[in-house]
């Protein structure tokens, strides 16, 4: 059966199916007979012989549009699969005069990007169908005035982007990042190859010490794998309240309360922002906040909360190196009060994070994600707006090698970071100065 005859076929079998489910509630099994026996009653109308693998890849495909999420569906089944990617179709650019492509569908698997011909969608009405079903599962629209979304699928597995026209002039596309249905201790960090035991070991008794901690990296560099697997340090007995845009922290501590923004409604009521509830967060006693993603304004009443009575809070800043996060941190103060001069901020940031770390994790050529640093924050020495950082351990890179692999290995630089050293033994735990030099 050809792409055209197909196309056809799955329209009439849908259009019939919506008709007939139209006002019932109707359970996945009724749902899943009917499709079946339409496919067999509309190809025969149609003078079309299926064979049988063919009525069962037509058939099973339907039933994906119905009842889950399509030709993706077999993709979020598939644990190795960390994002999917759907391109709009669009112009062919070497030939404008040519009618719209089919969407692309790429993957990435173990850190690096695939084509993914196998994986087909009918045509762009075809992805803005599952488009629309992801928006609405979230009790949100899709449509010109609401035109980009972000919304988690039911279960938090996954969260999905969305853009669709007139904003996508190629057509809807679609980003979807899922995560493991298993949580990564540190651990299984190590034997991955993210960072050292040592390294390990240090973050362990930072983290049980309540040093301030930012890890920064870029998108899909493991911010908050990392994060996931330090939360198992902090004592079960402590409060954590987390606070996030969408839900994607799994904590691996009992004792936590999630918080989420909000989005106005078509009023234009109802937000909650991250600082909202950041402030919200400080008068439900929590021990330790952990905000998933610092962008904007938050980011001053985070700082706040890790200087005051919440040492031990942690964040996550997009940055492509520690000197760039506390760029970035200085930045986003700046939006919380435009009045704020420059050295009322780094005084402010310095105040915060001294004793505390920034961790910063890449995602390597090779897919590979690392920690390519740990760098201290030291106390802002007097009349100086450039705040002291001490590099503890850093990744270096050594090549590529003949299978694509970036060769390197990590280097403690023989710095012992000594606020930390007081903040650790006043905490009662266990600090090694072996840590900081190669064995």
């Amino acid at each position: 059966m050809d792409r055209t005859t197909e196309r056809a076929l799955k329209r009439a079998v849908r259009d019939e199916a919506a008709v007939r489910l139209r006002g019932d509630a109707v359970g996945p099994d009724a749902v899943e007979a009917l499709i079946r026996r339409l496919v067999e009653e509309i190809a025969s109308e149609s003078g079309i012989s299926l064979p049988p693998y063919e009525f069962e890849g037509l058939a099973s495909a339907m039933i994906d549009d119905f009842l889950r999420y399509g030709p993706l569906q077999r993709l979020l089944e598939d644990e190795s699969v960390t994002e999917i990617m759907v391109n709009g179709g669009g112009i062919d650019l070497d030939d404008p005069a040519l009618p719209f492509r089919a969407p692309i569908v790429y993957v990435e698997r173990a850190g690096r990007i695939e084509y993914r011909p196998d994986v087909e969608f009918d045509d762009a009405e075809h992805v803005r169908r599952i488009i629309n079903k992801i928006a609405e599962q979230s009790g949100k629209r899709c449509d010109d005035a609401h035109a980009m979304g972000c919304a988690m699928l039911p279960g938090g597995r996954a969260r999905a982007t969305y853009v669709v026209p007139p904003i996508a002039p190629d057509g809807p596309a679609l980003n979807v990042r899922t995560f493991s249905s298993s949580m990564l201790g540190m651990e299984d960090l190590v034997r991955m190859g993210m960072l050292t035991d040592g390294m390990s070991q240090f973050l362990r008794a930072a983290v049980q010490a309540r040093c301030p901690l930012v890890i920064s990296g870029g998108t899909g560099s493991g911010k908050t794998t990392l994060l996931g697997a330090l939360s198992g340090f902090i004592p079960p007995d402590e409060r954590v309240i987390t606070i996030e845009d969408t839900p994607e922290l799994r904590l691996q501590t009992p004792h936590v309360e999630r918080m989420q923004t909000r989005e106005a409604n078509t009023e234009g009521e109802g937000s909650v922002s991250m600082r909202e509830l950041v402030a919200l967060s400080l008068r439900r006693r929590p021990d330790r906040i952990i905000v998933g993603e610092c962008r904007g304004a938050e980011a001053y009443d985070m700082l706040q909360a890790m200087q005051t009575d919440h040492p031990g809070s942690m964040t996550t800043v997009h940055a492509n190196d520690p000197g760039n996060a506390i760029s970035r941190l200085r930045t986003m103060v700046g939006y919380a009060d435009g009045d704020l001069s420059r050295d009322v901020i780094v005084q402010q940031i310095a105040e915060s994070l001294q004793g505390g770390l920034v961790v910063h994790v890449e995602r390597m050529q090779d897919g590979a994600r690392r920690v390519t640093s740990i760098v201290a924050i030291d106390p802002l020495p007097e009349g100086s707006l450039v705040i002291p950082r001490a590099e503890l351990f850093v990744f270096d890179v050594e090549g590529v090698d003949a299978y694509g692999a970036v060769a390197g290995e990590w280097r403690a630089c023989g710095v012992q970071p000594q606020r930390i050293k007081e903040r650790m033994r006043a905490s009662g735990v266990w600090y090694d100065p072996a840590w900081f030099f190669d064995r």
